[in-house]
């Protein structure tokens, strides 16, 4: 029962907290993708120099984890918007992933695998494991706002982002095997994380705040519907000013041959 008090338990606002985090963290948003986009080059960097200690630097900003979890947040709430979202959000991530690591290794002249590559092209299930520990650590600790600073160690121990940069440097190298082995250690990994998370959002009461979810998600949609409302105004506004030009233009020319 003790137990349950105290690693069970979250107010009311503690579980709104998190919701906004959660959403705001795995928002589809410039400042996601920039991350993303420089953690990725700097872990296939990191791979094709076999250096770990910078394959863990890009691991480090990736912010992967958090799509992952909202994911998980989405099943927990039966809210489709949520998982939908973040569907989206990981095949992008997915697809944007192989692509840069594989332009990368391209440029790369001395293409041999290494070790830092190749352990990420054999699965095996104490990865999933490894995975799934992780998975528990992450969404208990994105729960717990004191123990909101593991997150980037729990990022380290998970190997969501290299086994994608080594499936793009694998089909850059012709090594279809290895691309596939990589593959299927990230769908482990990302399986593995996503049913522990599901486990402790449920524990945690989570289900209960599918409205907030909703409210949040609608609230975003509508603040991207503004802002492209909003470029579309100035891209009119800019075809009329250009259109005018032209007319004054067109005008002087017509003047000019009345003259």
């Amino acid at each position: 029962m003790l137990l349950k008090q105290d690693f069970f338990k979250l107010e009311p606002g503690e579980k709104g907290a998190v919701v906004n985090k959660l959403i705001a963290y795995s928002s589809p948003s410039y400042n996601f993708f920039l991350m993303f986009l420089l953690s990725i080059v700097i872990t296939t960097l990191g791979l094709l120099v076999s250096s770990p200690t910078v394959v863990i630097g890009g691991m480090l900003i990736a912010p992967v984890l958090y799509p992952i979890l909202s994911l998980s947040m989405g099943v927990v709430t039966a809210n489709f918007k949520l998982i939908k979202r973040s569907c989206l959000l990981l095949l992008e991530v997915i697809i944007f992933s192989v692509i840069l690591a594989f332009i990368i290794s391209l440029f790369i002249t001395n293409k041999s695998i290494n070790f830092e590559i190749l352990t990420r092209t054999r699965p095996s299930m104490i990865y999933f494991f490894i995975a799934f520990v992780s998975g528990i650590a992450a969404s208990y600790a994105l729960s717990k706002p004191k123990l909101s600073e593991v997150l980037p160690g729990v990022a380290i121990a998970v190997s969501v982002l290299p086994p994608l940069a080594v499936c793009g440097i694998a089909l850059a190298f012709f090594e279809w095997s290895m691309a596939v082995g990589a593959f299927s250690l990230f769908f482990l990994n990302i399986i593995g994380i996503i049913f522990a998370s599901i486990i402790v959002f449920s524990l945690l009461g989570f289900y209960e705040k599918r409205r907030q979810i909703d409210r949040k998600i609608e609230i975003e949609e509508r603040i991207e519907e503004k802002k492209q409302a909003e470029k579309n105004k100035e891209g009119i506004k800019d075809g009329i000013e250009e259109a005018t030009k032209k007319i004054e233009e067109v005008k002087k020319l017509l003047n000019g041959k009345k003259e």
